[in-house]
């Protein structure tokens, strides 16, 4: 009698969250056009190496070696980010909250899920470090890029792709610049670092897949 009980409540509570989610087409279109951009972002990374490396090999090592990561990352942080947004968007509570607010939980459960998991891959638990660092970041980025593009634009995503990845590259510096400064970067490591590598990848980043998924939901959906 117990167990049954339990198993309604369980039910009960995941039917609303099940309604919610996203249709199948849609969340494949985030994760593959987020995994899209995270390929986009590979010239930022490489270009950023180049200069930080003064050897061409020990560029093309790193993205041999980091290059899957990044790009498997950048497809789980668009699907949880979506996903976090349809649930929040849904949630009494949530939903009056303003635009921005939503757009900076759901950048932030898609950094936690993205470090999560590059971490299952390796079979290991995430570090806290990692996760406050790519949660909080992925927060104000997404957060930021949510209000300039809806407080400064007529249509979603912004158009042309130049002033969208103006918009983004704006969101990455703040971001980026608040996060690093919070961890104790300072100096020309901050304006010469930290803040321009991240203008310039989550700008392409944030660009990229939202202009491609764009694309393809109208394609779905004509």
């Amino acid at each position: 009698m117990a167990q049954s009980q339990e198993q309604d409540i369980a039910a009960a509570t995941m039917k609303p969250f099940l309604q919610s989610l996203p249709s199948l087409e849609r969340q494949l279109t985030y994760f593959s056009t987020g995994a899209l951009a995270g390929v986009c972002t590979l010239g930022v990374e490489l270009g950023w190496q180049r200069l930080a490396s003064s050897t061409p090999r020990a560029s093309m090592s790193f993205l041999q070696v980091h290059g899957p990561a990044i790009i498997g990352r950048a497809g789980v942080r668009f699907w949880v980010f979506d996903v976090a947004k349809s649930q929040l968007q849904s949630t009494k509570g949530f939903s009056s909250l303003p635009t921005w607010t939503i757009g900076a939980f759901s950048g932030a459960a898609g950094g936690l899920a993205e470090i999560c998991a590059e971490s299952l891959c390796h079979r290991r638990l995430p570090l806290r470090s990692a996760l406050a660092s790519q949660g909080s970041k992925l927060f104000f980025c997404f957060g930021s890029y949510t209000f300039l593009s809806t407080a400064f634009s007529d249509e979603q995503p912004p158009r042309p792709f130049w002033y969208c990845w103006t918009m983004g590259a704006t969101a990455g510096a703040i971001g980026s610049g608040i996060v690093a400064r919070v961890e104790g970067v300072t100096g020309q490591h901050l304006w010469r670092g930290a803040i321009p590598k991240g203008a310039l990848a989550i700008g392409t980043v944030i660009a990229v897949q939202v202009t491609s998924c764009a694309e393809v939901l109208k394609t779905i959906e004509d």
